[in-house]
């Protein structure tokens, strides 16, 4: 990864606070968006192994959670991603307990970076997909930027879903974006749900394909039974 955090922003801080309702007790209380800390990395890698990958669409499509050929590669891809020290996590207010989370990374226009050997079938439809797809955002020409940060894990835990948390992650890119100097963020949301929160952050539309469409033309990638009707990159761009 050639893209390093600037030492002039500091690590970690919090970006954002909000309020929402508390699942234990019904009542509204203060939540806190922060930067992961170096001492949970593991376990947002061990959250996002066993719970993201059972939930998420495509994952659950191609039975993600039941290879292990996968798994020792997604440990490796999340470890590599969260290094950069750009993931922010979601914290209720007197808790240490994980609520959410969001794995993010800077990608760069013309950065060279190591070459990802995959070498499983699942792993490579996936990457496949999404290399199609932001082919057609093209974020870069589209947005006149060299680099921009980039939803690659979006997480809420299920004891604190439907609370609004999804949007609220989200949003707090926005602040994040301002100290480390980006003008975008953006990401593939592969699910109806992470879309609609998307939406209510802020983001727009720059692409969408239908699953079934994946099938038939390029680039030939089918999830069966998928969950969700369209696949979308969406693009949030941070106010002045």
């Amino acid at each position: 990864m050639s893209w390093k955090r600037p030492e002039s922003v500091a690590f970690p801080q919090v970006w954002m606070t909000f309020e929402a309702k508390d699942p234990e007790t019904g009542k509204s209380v203060q939540y806190r968006i922060q930067d992961l800390p170096e001492d949970r990395f593991q376990e947002a890698v061990h959250l996002i192994k066993t719970i993201f990958v059972r939930d998420e669409a495509m994952c659950k499509s191609l039975d993600c959670i039941n290879d292990p050929v996968v798994e020792r590669k997604s440990t490796d891809m999340l470890e590599e991603d969260i290094a950069q020290k750009t993931s922010l996590v979601c914290f209720k207010e007197g808790s240490d307990e994980i609520c959410g989370l969001n794995v993010l990374r800077v990608h760069e226009k013309d950065a060279k970076e190591e070459e990802r050997k995959i070498s499983d079938k699942k792993t490579q439809e996936m990457f496949k997909t999404f290399a199609f797809i932001e082919k057609n955002a093209d974020l870069y020409y589209r947005y006149e930027v060299d680099k921009y940060l980039h939803a690659f894990t979006l997480l809420v835990l299920p004891k604190y879903r439907g609370i609004g948390l999804s949007t609220e992650i989200l949003k707090a890119s926005i602040p994040f974006c301002r100290a480390l100097g980006l003008k975008i963020t953006a990401g593939i949301f592969t699910g109806t749900a992470s879309q609609r929160s998307a939406a209510k952050a802020g983001f727009v539309e720059d692409y969408s394909v239908l699953y079934e469409d994946l099938a038939k033309y390029e680039p030939y990638v089918l999830f069966p039974n998928i969950t969700a009707t369209s696949v979308k990159f969406m693009s949030l761009h941070v106010p002045d």
